[in-house]
């Protein structure tokens, strides 16, 4: 486990991910009901749902579980200049949300961060199986209020709760 940062007393840690990575922090585990999972895209959909995800974790005292999903590159439409490209968005998406949660008012007590191989659908319903709820953003360009695809797949195949958060001026 590699430690991406601290703020006082408060723990943030990430997990080394590689293909078909599964989480490493087994606190996280144990304590599955005390964990809140949300989904990080690097949407402002997504930074939304994070803040109220920290919110809400931070009031309830539970574990603040933020995912990065991430796909290989599709070798049939080479567009990124290094194959580890996607992984490496994921990993900057997490510490730039990392960086913001430190500086919150009241930031949850323990935050786990993990970029995570695989749709991100399926990454978001496993991750958060047993948790106390999946938090997502909302992302209709037409209606900003309507979850994407990611969100209707979590919808409908989640056996956790899932909030979906809208954007603050919808």
């Amino acid at each position: 486990m590699e430690t991406l940062g601290t703020h006082s007393d408060r723990q943030t840690a990430g997990v080394s991910p590689g293909p078909g990575a599964v989480p490493a922090d087994e606190t996280a585990r144990a304590q599955s009901r005390d964990r809140i999972v949300v989904g990080l895209d690097g949407s402002s959909g997504s930074a939304v749902a994070l803040r109220w995800a920290a919110g809400e974790a931070a009031e309830l005292g539970v574990i603040l579980d933020v995912v990065a999903a991430w796909m290989d590159a599709d070798p049939a439409r080479p567009t990124l200049d290094r194959p580890d490209a996607p992984l490496s968005v994921a990993r900057e998406r997490l510490e730039h949300a990392l960086a913001a949660l430190v500086r919150a008012p009241i930031p949850p007590e323990r935050i786990v961060a993990t970029p995570l191989h695989g749709p991100a659908g399926e990454v978001l319903v496993a991750r958060a199986r047993e948790a106390r709820l999946l938090v997502l953003g909302t992302s209709g360009i037409d209606c900003p209020t309507i979850p994407g695809p990611t969100g209707v797949y979590c919808l409908r195949h989640s056996t956790t709760p899932v909030v979906f958060v809208p954007p603050q001026d919808a």
